[in-house]
Protein backbone atom coordinates (compact mmCIF):
# COMPACT_ATOMS: atom_id res chain seq x y z
CA UNK A 1 0.00 0.00 0.00
CA UNK A 2 1.09 3.57 -0.44
CA UNK A 3 2.73 5.36 2.43
CA UNK A 4 0.29 7.62 4.21
CA UNK A 5 0.70 11.26 5.11
CA UNK A 6 3.56 13.56 4.12
CA UNK A 7 5.53 11.97 1.29
CA UNK A 8 8.79 13.42 2.57
CA UNK A 9 10.71 10.80 4.51
CA UNK A 10 13.84 11.08 6.65
CA UNK A 11 16.86 11.16 4.32
CA UNK A 12 19.18 8.21 4.24
CA UNK A 13 22.34 7.77 2.29
CA UNK A 14 21.72 6.58 -1.25
CA UNK A 15 23.82 3.74 -2.53
CA UNK A 16 25.77 4.27 -5.73
CA UNK A 17 24.98 0.68 -6.62
CA UNK A 18 21.21 1.10 -6.69
CA UNK A 19 20.67 -2.09 -8.64
CA UNK A 20 22.06 -4.22 -5.85
CA UNK A 21 19.61 -2.87 -3.29
CA UNK A 22 16.28 -3.97 -4.72
CA UNK A 23 15.22 -6.03 -1.74
CA UNK A 24 17.97 -8.61 -2.15
CA UNK A 25 16.68 -9.81 -5.54
CA UNK A 26 19.01 -9.54 -8.52
CA UNK A 27 17.72 -7.20 -11.17
CA UNK A 28 19.27 -9.50 -13.74
CA UNK A 29 16.33 -11.89 -13.48
CA UNK A 30 17.12 -15.48 -14.33
CA UNK A 31 14.75 -15.47 -17.30
CA UNK A 32 16.30 -12.31 -18.71
CA UNK A 33 12.94 -11.30 -20.18
CA UNK A 34 12.33 -8.15 -18.20
CA UNK A 35 9.58 -5.81 -19.33
CA UNK A 36 7.31 -3.23 -17.80
CA UNK A 37 4.15 -5.30 -18.23
CA UNK A 38 5.68 -8.18 -16.29
CA UNK A 39 6.94 -5.84 -13.57
CA UNK A 40 3.45 -4.36 -13.14
CA UNK A 41 1.95 -7.87 -13.12
CA UNK A 42 4.33 -8.88 -10.32
CA UNK A 43 3.47 -5.73 -8.39
CA UNK A 44 -0.22 -6.55 -8.80
CA UNK A 45 0.42 -10.09 -7.55
CA UNK A 46 2.13 -8.74 -4.43
CA UNK A 47 5.66 -9.79 -5.45
CA UNK A 48 7.05 -6.35 -4.69
CA UNK A 49 10.70 -7.36 -4.45
CA UNK A 50 10.86 -8.81 -7.94
CA UNK A 51 8.67 -6.04 -9.35
CA UNK A 52 10.93 -3.35 -7.91
CA UNK A 53 14.03 -5.17 -9.12
CA UNK A 54 12.60 -5.13 -12.64
CA UNK A 55 11.61 -1.47 -12.35
CA UNK A 56 15.21 -0.75 -11.30
CA UNK A 57 16.73 -2.53 -14.26
CA UNK A 58 14.42 -0.83 -16.74
CA UNK A 59 14.98 2.55 -15.07
CA UNK A 60 18.76 2.46 -15.51
CA UNK A 61 19.66 5.62 -17.47
CA UNK A 62 22.65 3.77 -18.89
CA UNK A 63 20.46 0.86 -19.94
CA UNK A 64 16.80 0.72 -20.95
CA UNK A 65 16.19 4.27 -19.64
CA UNK A 66 12.45 3.55 -19.51
CA UNK A 67 10.67 6.69 -18.31
CA UNK A 68 7.69 4.92 -16.75
CA UNK A 69 10.03 2.55 -14.89
CA UNK A 70 11.94 5.56 -13.58
CA UNK A 71 8.69 6.86 -12.09
CA UNK A 72 7.72 3.51 -10.60
CA UNK A 73 11.22 2.73 -9.33
CA UNK A 74 11.51 6.18 -7.79
CA UNK A 75 8.16 5.70 -6.07
CA UNK A 76 9.21 2.23 -4.91
CA UNK A 77 12.34 3.73 -3.35
CA UNK A 78 10.28 6.50 -1.76
CA UNK A 79 7.62 4.19 -0.30
CA UNK A 80 9.68 1.07 0.35
CA UNK A 81 7.85 -1.19 -2.12
CA UNK A 82 9.88 -4.39 -1.91
CA UNK A 83 13.02 -2.56 -0.79
CA UNK A 84 14.28 -0.34 2.00
CA UNK A 85 13.11 3.27 1.54
CA UNK A 86 15.83 5.46 0.00
CA UNK A 87 14.36 8.95 -0.41
CA UNK A 88 17.56 10.50 -1.75
CA UNK A 89 17.89 7.92 -4.50
CA UNK A 90 14.17 8.19 -5.17
CA UNK A 91 14.66 11.87 -6.01
CA UNK A 92 17.37 10.91 -8.50
CA UNK A 93 15.07 8.62 -10.42
CA UNK A 94 12.06 10.89 -10.18
CA UNK A 95 14.24 13.65 -11.62
CA UNK A 96 15.20 11.39 -14.53
CA UNK A 97 11.51 10.77 -15.07
CA UNK A 98 10.70 14.48 -15.00
CA UNK A 99 12.88 15.03 -18.05
CA UNK A 100 11.04 12.22 -19.81
CA UNK A 101 7.55 13.16 -18.61
CA UNK A 102 6.07 13.37 -22.10
CA UNK A 103 6.72 9.65 -22.57
CA UNK A 104 5.02 8.49 -19.38
CA UNK A 105 1.43 8.45 -20.58
CA UNK A 106 2.04 6.47 -23.78
CA UNK A 107 4.16 3.96 -21.87
CA UNK A 108 1.55 3.60 -19.13
CA UNK A 109 -1.23 3.07 -21.65
CA UNK A 110 0.87 0.54 -23.56
CA UNK A 111 1.52 -1.29 -20.28
CA UNK A 112 -2.22 -1.65 -19.70
CA UNK A 113 -2.40 0.56 -16.62
CA UNK A 114 -5.81 1.92 -17.63
CA UNK A 115 -7.39 -1.54 -17.47
CA UNK A 116 -7.67 -1.49 -13.70
CA UNK A 117 -6.73 -3.90 -10.96
CA UNK A 118 -5.79 -3.07 -7.40
CA UNK A 119 -2.09 -2.54 -8.00
CA UNK A 120 -2.59 -0.68 -11.25
CA UNK A 121 -4.94 1.65 -9.41
CA UNK A 122 -2.26 2.10 -6.78
CA UNK A 123 0.31 2.97 -9.42
CA UNK A 124 -2.00 5.54 -11.02
CA UNK A 125 -2.60 7.04 -7.57
CA UNK A 126 1.18 7.17 -7.13
CA UNK A 127 1.55 9.11 -10.38
CA UNK A 128 -1.05 11.58 -9.05
CA UNK A 129 0.95 11.86 -5.84
CA UNK A 130 4.09 12.47 -7.87
CA UNK A 131 2.33 15.36 -9.60
CA UNK A 132 1.60 16.84 -6.17
CA UNK A 133 5.28 16.47 -5.24
CA UNK A 134 6.43 18.36 -8.35
CA UNK A 135 3.72 20.97 -7.80
CA UNK A 136 4.58 21.72 -4.18
CA UNK A 137 8.26 20.77 -4.04
CA UNK A 138 7.71 17.90 -1.61
CA UNK A 139 11.03 16.09 -1.44
CA UNK A 140 11.96 17.17 -4.98
CA UNK A 141 12.51 20.40 -6.88
CA UNK A 142 9.33 22.19 -7.94
CA UNK A 143 8.56 21.65 -11.61
CA UNK A 144 5.18 23.02 -12.78
CA UNK A 145 5.49 21.48 -16.24
CA UNK A 146 6.20 18.03 -14.82
CA UNK A 147 3.35 18.43 -12.32
CA UNK A 148 0.90 19.27 -15.08
CA UNK A 149 2.15 16.38 -17.21
CA UNK A 150 1.72 13.85 -14.39
CA UNK A 151 -1.72 15.17 -13.48
CA UNK A 152 -2.67 14.79 -17.13
CA UNK A 153 -1.23 11.28 -17.29
CA UNK A 154 -3.14 10.20 -14.18
CA UNK A 155 -6.29 11.83 -15.56
CA UNK A 156 -5.99 10.00 -18.85
CA UNK A 157 -5.50 6.76 -16.91
CA UNK A 158 -8.87 7.39 -15.21
CA UNK A 159 -8.10 9.24 -11.96
CA UNK A 160 -10.92 11.74 -11.38
CA UNK A 161 -9.03 13.87 -8.85
CA UNK A 162 -6.30 14.27 -11.45
CA UNK A 163 -8.91 15.36 -14.00
CA UNK A 164 -9.85 18.26 -11.74
CA UNK A 165 -6.23 19.15 -11.00
CA UNK A 166 -5.08 19.17 -14.63
CA UNK A 167 -8.14 21.29 -15.45
CA UNK A 168 -6.93 23.76 -12.81
CA UNK A 169 -3.50 23.76 -14.46
CA UNK A 170 -5.03 24.69 -17.81
CA UNK A 171 -7.27 27.34 -16.24
CA UNK A 172 -4.42 28.98 -14.34
CA UNK A 173 -1.60 28.42 -16.82
CA UNK A 174 0.34 26.29 -14.34
CA UNK A 175 3.08 24.43 -16.20
CA UNK A 176 1.39 25.14 -19.52
CA UNK A 177 -0.39 27.86 -21.48
CA UNK A 178 -3.89 28.77 -20.32
CA UNK A 179 -6.47 26.77 -22.23
CA UNK A 180 -10.05 27.05 -20.97
CA UNK A 181 -11.33 24.74 -23.72
CA UNK A 182 -9.01 21.94 -22.61
CA UNK A 183 -9.82 22.60 -18.96
CA UNK A 184 -13.50 22.17 -19.77
CA UNK A 185 -12.80 18.82 -21.41
CA UNK A 186 -11.25 17.45 -18.22
CA UNK A 187 -13.91 18.95 -15.97
CA UNK A 188 -16.62 17.33 -18.09
CA UNK A 189 -14.85 13.98 -17.84
CA UNK A 190 -14.63 14.36 -14.06
CA UNK A 191 -18.32 15.26 -13.86
CA UNK A 192 -19.28 12.32 -16.05
CA UNK A 193 -17.27 10.12 -13.67
CA UNK A 194 -19.29 11.36 -10.69
CA UNK A 195 -17.10 14.25 -9.50
CA UNK A 196 -19.30 17.27 -10.13
CA UNK A 197 -18.10 20.68 -8.96
CA UNK A 198 -20.62 23.40 -8.08
CA UNK A 199 -20.38 26.42 -10.36
CA UNK A 200 -18.99 24.59 -13.36
CA UNK A 201 -22.04 24.79 -15.62
CA UNK A 202 -19.93 26.84 -18.07
CA UNK A 203 -18.07 23.70 -19.13
CA UNK A 204 -21.16 22.55 -21.05
CA UNK A 205 -21.38 25.66 -23.21
CA UNK A 206 -20.95 25.14 -26.93
CA UNK A 207 -17.87 27.33 -27.17
CA UNK A 208 -16.06 25.03 -24.73
CA UNK A 209 -17.02 21.89 -26.61
CA UNK A 210 -19.94 20.92 -24.37
CA UNK A 211 -22.17 19.84 -27.25
CA UNK A 212 -22.80 16.33 -26.02
CA UNK A 213 -24.17 16.86 -22.55
CA UNK A 214 -25.84 13.82 -21.10
CA UNK A 215 -29.34 13.23 -22.41
CA UNK A 216 -32.03 14.71 -20.19
CA UNK A 217 -29.82 17.47 -18.80
CA UNK A 218 -30.76 21.07 -19.48
CA UNK A 219 -28.50 23.16 -21.68
CA UNK A 220 -26.57 26.11 -20.27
Amino acid sequence: MLAQGNPIMRPRRASANYQAESGGISVADAGGDVNIQEAIRLHEAGDLQRATAMFGRLADPNGANNALSQVLYGLALRHGWGCAPQPDLAVTFLSFAASNSAEIESLALAAGMKKGGAAKGELVLAIFELANCFRHGWGIKKDPAAARQYYETAANLGDTDAMNEVAWCYLEGFGTKKDKFKAAQYLRRAEQSGHKTVGNSWIWKDKYGGLKKAAGSSSV
